[in-house]
């Protein structure tokens, strides 16, 4: 398989770095994130001194990975909604305007090749953004008691998520020819699976308990908090392949029509 769809993921990373764009929003990617941890920081400060002046003695002291570290880790979480639309919009619809979707669909390779190597192009570009927001755990690190192991989890958490979000950008793309609905469609969609939870709010019926199952919010907090559960993992990597699967359905249904 690897041989196969080793090309289009060349090719797709080749196009990614050669884009003055990704270094746009790699730049703004971490500027945020600069922002948010800041924020955090001094949010943490501030409950610290309230605490501090209302109760001198008898109560614990805040938690500095999960008030800090975790929360920004959760707001990095939540900026994949706004970057992966970004960074997923072009795979196939450019392909689309451009004409050049025909010719890929000439080509030696399966519909799953294509979806794969795309894919896997994308998220190895997300997860260099990743792996260079890794300093900003490192500066809290120096800043306050940090627990590494939530820092561990919390990034596998993030990783997760994006391997989520990927697949729902890719399949978005298969959908039309134009870069701004695939944009506004992966966005809007991922906005909908973060918040989904908030339609059953307050209720404790089947509805409510499915709609939280199918939060992605609701399925990262806990590995952002450092709680590792298999139904978590399971629900991240169920999302991706069933996105996947609707993507390559999409070429297939269109391969036919070529």
């Amino acid at each position: 398989m690897w041989p196969r769809l080793s090309p289009i993921y060349k090719r797709e990373l080749r196009a990614y770095f050669q884009s003055p764009g990704v270094y746009v929003v790699l730049a703004v990617f971490l500027g945020l994130c600069g922002l948010l941890v800041y924020g955090s920081v001094v949010e943490f400060a501030r409950f610290s001194i309230e605490q501090r002046m209302r109760y001198q003695s008898g109560m614990p002291s805040l938690n500095y990975s999960e008030w800090v570290v975790s929360s920004a880790i959760g707001l990095i979480s939540f900026l994949f909604i706004f970057v992966i639309p970004i960074l997923t919009m072009r795979l196939f619809a450019e392909e689309k305007r451009l004409g050049t979707f025909e010719l890929l669909a000439t080509c030696p390779i399966s519909e799953w090749g294509l979806v794969l190597g795309k894919y896997l192009a994308a998220l190895t570009v997300i997860l260099v953004f990743l792996i260079i927001s890794s300093v900003f755990p490192l500066v809290l690190g120096r800043l306050g008691q940090t627990e590494w192991h939530v820092v561990a989890a919390g990034y596998g958490g993030l990783i997760l998520v994006a391997l989520a979000c990927t697949a729902f950008g890719v399949f978005a793309s298969t959908l039309t020819e134009s870069q701004i609905i695939a944009v506004v469609v992966t966005f809007f969609g991922l906005l909908a699976f973060y918040l989904i939870d908030f339609m059953g709010f307050g209720s404790m019926n089947m509805v409510s308990r499915v709609l939280q199952s199918l939060s992605i919010r609701v399925h990262a907090e806990n590995l952002i908090r450092g709680r590792i559960l298999t139904d978590d993992i399971a629900y991240f990597l169920l999302f991706s392949v069933g996105f996947l699967f609707l993507a390559n359905y999409v070429l297939e249904s269109r391969r036919w029509r070529v």
